[in-house]
């Protein structure tokens, strides 16, 4: 009998990540999969991206609306309820093998509560990182305490969950899905990537993504985008923007960018949505890229891009030489810029390996979904608590 298991996914990012799994799942005869789109993928402010997912031409089976309104803490908290109530109805009319999620979005936490509750193994990939900066933090690791199966991409991911408590024997250190993805997609050449933006990458682009620091006040969320964008202007980068996360704080990021636009029309443009074909193949022909965001820590060693990442949020996960950690002060900004543009910079980093596996990460995660006995919830949810050195009970 086939073992079933949901996928879900919520934002454009971490559906670039799972797409390759999906196809290698989909191809075995022993597994099947539930497509569930949730979250921003049905926002129309954040590009409605739930249409790249029907271009790729995958069957989705459920769509839960999570009623996003708005980026405030109570619209939020609103959404993750309304989310719960709904992953709650699901899984109990369709059955499931297990759920697979990515990452450590606020939404995962309304499923993965559900499943919990419901009895499904929880299936979870890129836990055990670290972003000091950010709410997901709490959230990546609290997913890992209610997860049955961990996919981590790196050794020192896994050793992370391991000393949280997770069974080792459950623990797979595979690699990334970004990189099956940049050796699978067919990426643009620079004339198509030119005429699908309309921006010439004949100049030197800059590629920006900024998500909103959600552990800082929320006064403060606009205070280093602001800070970037003026050292942007001082450079003679053409900079393409792509759309923040659906974070608290993200519509006062968008307003922030929108003002820079209409300043500097010839300088900055946004597009909502690029999908992963065209933002992988911006990142290939870049001249650098600039922000906050993971796909400059984990995707970027690919391409061997430089990278100015700015601030606190990407903090406590690996650097790779290619990354250049900066304050988000205008000064420290144009600095690393510099710094990132330089002939002796741009040398260096052509030599440097990439940490993050070498394109079968997909075929891994299905390996091993294969050969767990998802039948044995006993076994998969009643995990212990593995302890890393001998503990006395009194």
């Amino acid at each position: 009998m086939k073992k079933k298991f949901a996928v879900v996914t919520g934002t454009r990012a971490e559906y670039g990540l799972l797409r390759p799994l999906i196809k290698e799942i989909n191809k075995d005869m022993h597994i099947e999969t539930a497509l569930i789109v949730t979250g921003a993928h049905l926002s129309d402010f954040y590009g409605k991206t739930i249409d790249f997912i029907k271009e790729d031409g995958f069957k989705i089976d459920f769509v839960v609306d999570m009623e996003l309104k708005g980026d405030k803490e109570t619209e939020i908290c609103h959404s993750m309820a309304i989310g719960l109530k709904k992953f709650s109805s699901l899984f109990s009319n369709a059955a499931f093998d297990g759920v697979i999620i990515l990452g450590d979005r606020y939404e995962l936490l309304s499923v993965c509560t559900a499943a919990v509750i419901h009895r499904v193994p929880i299936v979870h990939i890129h836990g055990g990182e670290v972003t000091e900066g950010a709410i997901d933090d709490t959230i990546r690791h609290a997913i890992t305490k209610m997860t049955s199966i961990h996919f981590p991409s790196l050794d020192i991911y896994r050793d992370r969950i391991i000393q949280m408590g997770e069974n080792p024997e459950r623990v797979y250190s595979v690699g990334s899905l970004a990189i099956d993805n940049m050796r699978e997609i067919k990426l643009m050449n620079k004339e198509e990537i030119s005429q699908y933006t309309g921006i010439n990458f004949k100049e030197k682009i800059a590629l920006m993504t900024y998500h909103p620091v959600t552990l800082n006040c929320f006064n403060h969320i606009s205070v280093e985008i602001k800070e970037i964008m003026k050292a942007l202007v001082d450079t003679n980068l053409i900079v393409l923007i792509t759309m923040p996360n659906a974070d608290m704080g993200s519509q006062e990021v968008y307003s922030v960018i929108l003002e820079y636009m209409n300043r500097y029309p010839d300088k900055f443009q946004l597009r909502k949505n690029l999908g992963q074909k065209a933002y992988l193949s911006s990142m290939k022909y870049a001249a650098m890229m600039i922000g906050n965001s993971s796909s400059g820590i984990s995707e970027s060693p690919y391409f061997k891009l430089p990278v100015v990442n700015v601030g606190e949020r990407q903090k406590g996960r690996l650097r790779t030489p290619n990354i250049i950690d900066c304050e988000g002060r205008k000064e420290k900004v144009l600095q690393a810029i510099h710094q990132a543009l330089s002939e002796d910079f741009k040398s260096k980093i052509q030599s440097m390996n990439n940490p993050y596996g070498d394109g079968t990460t997909a075929k891994k995660i299905a390996n091993v979904l294969k050969q767990v006995n998802f039948k044995d919830k006993d076994e998969l949810l009643k995990k212990g608590f593995y302890d890393l050195t001998s503990i006395r009970m009194c």
